[in-house]
């Protein structure tokens, strides 16, 4: 069986993947699922270009839970992160990250490790795309969105507002410390007539 698969591997090269590995491969994670169908990928491969996630990795969920671990328990049962492509545990967060990043699973999945060149309309695309979702979540939340000319002139006027209240405490500390001056340099001319024997006329 391994001998006519390793045959298969030759004969189709590197980027070959076949159906048991493809059909075990089912989650609702983004980090298990499969390149689509026919998705583009670098020249003279089957595999499909690396892609950004776009979901967050569920590392907390089972922070300070207590799981009971046996000798007979096996996969995601046991302490750890279970990879459900790859049929394998690992044991903390920076491994399990490092291996679903890494070039064996993604390669299981049918992803190359080659991310797609972007071209200017692409950008664009992206950013009309991110437009849209900001303008979509300010439309939900009932807040109008500012224009980048109200938000700079505002931090103009914080800024200006901030450089007022500065000043006028360094105002007040300069006073403060002249009254505090004035006050030792009275002291010390009345203890100096005194010893002159200028003090006041009974």
């Amino acid at each position: 069986l391994y001998e006519k698969k390793a045959l298969e591997r030759l004969e189709r090269g590197d980027d070959f993947v076949d159906d048991e590995e493809q059909s075990r491969i089912n989650s609702s994670k983004e980090e298990f699922q499969t390149a689509p169908e026919g998705a583009a990928g670098p020249t003279g491969s089957k595999r499909a270009y690396l892609k950004a996630r776009e979901s967050k990795i569920d590392l907390d969920s089972k922070l300070n839970k207590t799981q009971v671990v046996t000798s007979s328990t096996t996969g995601s049962g046991q302490g750890g992160y279970w990879c459900e492509v790859c049929k394998c545990i690992l044991k903390d967060s920076i491994a399990y990250l490092d291996h679903i990043n890494g070039k064996k699973h993604l390669r299981t999945l049918g992803f190359s490790m080659r991310v797609e060149k972007s071209s200017a309309d692409a950008v664009r695309e992206k950013l009309e795309q991110l437009k849209r979702k900001m303008n979509e979540k300010s439309k939900l939340s009932g807040t109008k969105k500012k224009s980048a000319v109200q938000e700079y002139e505002e931090r103009l006027a914080e800024a200006a507002a901030n450089e007022e209240k500065a000043k006028a405490e360094k105002k007040e500390e300069k006073e403060k410390a002249k009254e505090e001056a004035g006050e030792e340099l009275d002291e010390e001319t009345s203890a100096m007539a005194e010893m002159m024997g200028f003090g006041g006329v009974a």
